[in-house]
């Protein structure tokens, strides 16, 4: 969805369609999805996943949003392009048009861990995007913003922790302890807010994911019953494979070369020492 003011009221119109657009968990619900873009809504109450797409006003604006409970993951993109087409009254100088997108996604998650561990379960969020500048917008023109709770809080996730994304990877680790083989309930929100305006772009639609390394022998139940994230990434046996065939590759190279510098000096020497032993050629 797109807007045309002039630019005198466009920082004031895209407060307020960032602040009606921020991403919430709904209240009374165990889990949900919901997400907007430019306007389209989709999701709700009991929802496991997400998604809502804008693409209007001439190919002006581009907006999609979507996410779900299984990789409880959420992506974002706001498009404004650089060479619009616009009204006859307005000019690239006069006039803004501009999209956002928004997409959260919640879930309860209930774990047992094995019986009297005090073992820690590590996890992280992952978000990961560019924002290009446009090129008739005053300052940047994108914005990127996401809240995320991960907790044993039952209100935690109406809280969030909120922070402002630039351009390239962000990680945000933790982790949650047992308590004697206790059972843990989490409470797991991640939302992502991105908008754009006359020429630029907020491209976030590459991930934000939550990984986690579940101890040998724990399990866990989910409200949506989709809840599976990805363990956090290791190196691939493949990859340790080659990595070790390299270094002892260097290794051999290493011990090559130094055998072959002394065998080069022993010959050397060789050679001087028969040397200074021949009889002298006589004058």
């Amino acid at each position: 969805m797109s807007f045309h003011f002039p630019k005198v009221f466009m920082a004031l119109s895209l407060s307020i369609t960032a602040l009606h657009s921020q991403a919430v968990v709904l209240q009374g619900s165990s889990f949900g999805a919901t997400a907007e873009a430019g306007g389209v809504k989709a999701g709700g109450w009991y929802q496991s996943s997400a998604s809502a797409s804008d693409g209007s006003d001439a190919g002006n604006t581009q907006a999609h949003a979507w996410g779900d409970s299984e990789s409880f993951s959420v992506h974002a993109l706001a498009w404004t392009s650089e060479n619009p087409t616009l009204p006859a009254y307005c000019t690239v100088y006069t006039c803004s048009w501009q999209t956002y997108a928004t997409v959260s996604v919640w879930d309860t998650v209930v774990i047992t861990p094995t019986e009297g561990s005090s073992e820690t379960l590590n996890y992280d969020f992952t978000i990961d995007g560019f924002k290009k500048r446009g090129p008739w917008a005053y300052g940047e023109g994108a914005t990127a913003q996401t809240s995320y709770y991960i907790g044993t809080a039952a209100n935690g996730w109406y809280t969030p922790t909120s922070r402002y994304l630039s351009t390239g990877a962000v990680k945000v680790s933790g982790s949650v302890q047992a308590r004697n083989g206790q059972p843990i309930t989490l409470y797991v929100y991640g939302s992502l807010s991105v908008s754009a305006r006359s020429g630029a772009v907020a491209d976030y639609s590459h991930t934000m994911s939550f990984h986690w390394d579940l101890p040998q022998g724990w399990t866990y139940t989910s409200s949506s019953g989709r809840f599976s994230p990805v363990p956090s990434p290791v190196p691939e046996p493949a990859s340790t494979a080659m990595v070790l065939c390299g270094l002892f590759g260097m290794a051999a190279l290493e011990r090559r070369r130094v055998h072959d510098g002394l065998w080069r000096r022993l010959k050397a020497g060789l050679r001087h020492s028969l040397g200074r032993l021949s009889p002298r050629a006589s004058s």
